[in-house]
C-alpha cells in the first residue's frame, strides 16, 4: 500500500466542429457500459497515468496486468461528480466516487477487499479526487486540434 502517490490526469473526451463528443474508443466503451450498468450519465472521462507503474495492476501468469485506470465523471452546474474505476478489460472495479460540493470521497467496499502489487491508500486516493476537485479542467471536454 502507498499513501504517497505520483500521478497524471488526461481528459478523453473530444468535441469535433459538429459538436458531438468522441474519445479513444476503448475506455469510452467501458465508460458506457459502466454508465448503463449503473445507470448514471456521465460527461467526463479521463485516463490516470501513475509514475510507479505497478499500481493497481497485477500479476498473470508472471506477467503484470495492463489494467487502465479511468475516472468516469459529471460536471453539473453547481458540483462534479466523480468515480474511479480499474478496468479490467473484461470487468471494471470500481474504487472511489465522491461530490466537488462536500469534498467527501467514498471508497468502494470491492476495492478495499481487492489484492494489487500496489494499492494506494484511502488518503492517496482522496488525493486523486482532491486535485481533480480543485483542478476540473484537467478533465474537462477538449476542443478538437
Amino acid at each position: 500500500m502507498i499513501n504517497n502517490i505520483q500521478f497524471e490526469i488526461s481528459s478523453l473526451l473530444v468535441k469535433k466542429d459538429d459538436d458531438t463528443v468522441t474519445g479513444a474508443m476503448s475506455p469510452l466503451l467501458f465508460a458506457q457500459e459502466v454508465a448503463k450498468g449503473f445507470d448514471f450519465k456521465f460527461n467526463r472521462l479521463a485516463r490516470i497515468w501513475f509514475r510507479d507503474s505497478e499500481v493497481l495492476q497485477q500479476l498473470e501468469y508472471k506477467e503484470m496486468t495492463g489494467y487502465d485506470h479511468l475516472i468516469i465523471g459529471c460536471q453539473y452546474a453547481n458540483d462534479l461528480w466523480l468515480s474511479m474505476w480499474v478496468d479490467r478489460g473484461t470487468t471494471g472495479l470500481p474504487v472511489a466516487m465522491g461530490y466537488q460540493s462536500d469534498r467527501e470521497v467514498i471508497i468502494a467496499p470491492v476495492y478495499e477487499k481487492a489484492s494489487f502489487l500496489v494499492k494506494p491508500q484511502d488518503d492517496a486516493i482522496k488525493t486523486i479526487f482532491n486535485h481533480i476537485f480543485s483542478n476540473p479542467a484537467c478533465i474537462a471536454i477538449r476542443q478538437k486540434e
